[in-house]
């Protein structure tokens, strides 16, 4: 039962493809630590709508300076490869969580949730350095799906 846990919560959490954020030719490394944050709210967003819990709320609101932050990078990134970089960074965003959306909706809700728990907690107390820290080391995690700028 623990590995079936475990599998599933890999699955809700860490999955979807690193491809949609890659419409420029290459990550800073700021880009891909904004990258993998984006990620990690919208999957925030996604299980606390889906488990009816209020943790997304109080996440974005006590990271919104970090998450406006990881916004910029992001579109600096999009920015490279051409024009309308805000249109691109909300597709981008639009994409994740309804990517994370569907992978839960398959998904018994009591499970999903049941998995989520910890999730949430975890969200439900990190801000700040702590989120940026997270996000960097899931680019540790990532780091062969990106393809580096050289400087």
């Amino acid at each position: 039962m623990r590995s079936a846990t475990a599998a599933l919560a890999l699955l809700i959490f860490c999955g979807g493809s690193l491809a949609d954020a890659r419409s420029s030719d290459c990550f800073r490394r700021s880009e891909a630590v904004a990258d993998q944050a984006l990620r990690y709210s919208a999957e925030v967003m996604v299980m606390s709508d889906t488990c009816r819990n209020p943790t997304y709320d109080r996440f974005a609101l006590r990271n919104r300076v970090q998450l406006i932050e990881f916004q910029e990078a992001m579109k600096a990134h999009f920015r490279r490869s051409g024009r309308n970089a805000q249109a691109k960074l909300d597709a981008f965003m639009t994409h994740l969580a309804n990517d994370a959306a569907l992978r839960t909706g398959v998904q018994n809700i009591g499970q999903v949730c049941a998995v989520a728990v910890q999730f949430l907690a975890t969200a439900d107390t990190m801000s700040g350095e702590g989120f940026r820290q997270y996000a960097e080391s899931q680019v540790k995690q990532h780091d062969g799906e990106y393809r580096y700028c050289k400087e």
